[in-house]
């Protein structure tokens, strides 16, 4: 029972992807991208910029975990438990 109810739900959310999506490659059929004005280049420019923003959030995480890090240590030493 819970098997073909998975399934069928499945399939609804598979038809909407396709009605969302109905692309499967990068580039959008000529008629979605007049549609939609869709531009290869502005989707190159997209992506670079999603690419440089998570870059940017990573790097900032390694500085919070160094100095976190650094942090630690301090008190470690502080302490007197230095191994």
């Amino acid at each position: 029972m819970i098997r073909a109810l998975h399934v069928w739900l499945w399939g609804i959310v598979a038809e909407l992807e396709y009605q969302l999506y109905p692309w499967k490659t990068t580039n959008p059929p000529q008629d979605y991208a007049q549609k939609y004005n869709l531009d290869q280049e502005y989707a190159s420019n997209l992506n670079y910029d999603w690419l440089k923003s998570h870059d940017e959030k990573i790097n900032k995480l390694e500085e919070n975990m160094i100095a976190a890090f650094e942090q630690i240590h301090k008190l470690h030493v502080e302490i007197g438990t230095n191994d």
